[in-house]
């Protein structure tokens, strides 16, 4: 998967696994909001994650398919592919995976 999407996979299985505990009727422990528990548990989801994408894209450049190269010509907040590389100052993993700046 693309790099942006890492962090929207991430919020998606914390809600999904929030609405599954409501679904069972399991009481959050400590009486804790589940917006608290949404916003710890998406970034942490972030770590198992980022390894399973590393080897996903492995994977899909193994067979012909580099989404990493791809995403040097995408025109950032678009869908659109240039015929030229566009300038990045950081890579794709750095920018959308280090959000506390270490």
């Amino acid at each position: 998967m693309r790099w942006k999407l890492l962090p929207a996979v991430s919020a998606l299985v914390s809600v999904l696994f929030l609405v599954l505990l409501n679904l069972f009727h399991i009481r959050i422990p400590l009486g804790l909001s589940p917006f608290l528990i949404f916003w710890v548990m998406a970034p942490l989801l972030m770590i198992p994650l980022t390894p399973l994408n590393r080897r996903l894209l492995a994977w899909r450049k193994q067979r012909g398919r580099d989404v990493e190269e791809e995403e040097q010509f995408e025109i950032d907040g678009t869908d659109f592919i240039s015929l030229r590389r566009q300038r990045s100052d950081t890579t794709r993993e750095q920018q959308y995976t280090n959000y506390f700046r270490f």
